[in-house]
């Protein structure tokens, strides 16, 4: 159960640091200031929350 819990964590890190990345870096230069471009910090930030959440779980994973 728990290595299922970190299996989907990684692939929700994978896919919202995908979609922001295409939506931020890799954006066309006129959807600049668009809703895309925000909604890719959106997902940035998403992203960043969840790779905490998992460094937390890697952690208490390996000190038991």
């Amino acid at each position: 159960m728990k290595k299922n819990r970190l299996t989907n964590l990684i692939i929700i890190v994978v896919t919202t640091l995908a979609i922001g990345l295409f939506n931020t870096l890799f954006i066309r230069p006129e959807d600049v200031g668009t809703w895309k471009n925000f909604a890719g910090y959106v997902f940035l930030i998403i992203a960043m929350v969840n790779i905490v959440i998992l460094i937390l779980a890697i952690r208490k994973r390996n000190t038991k």
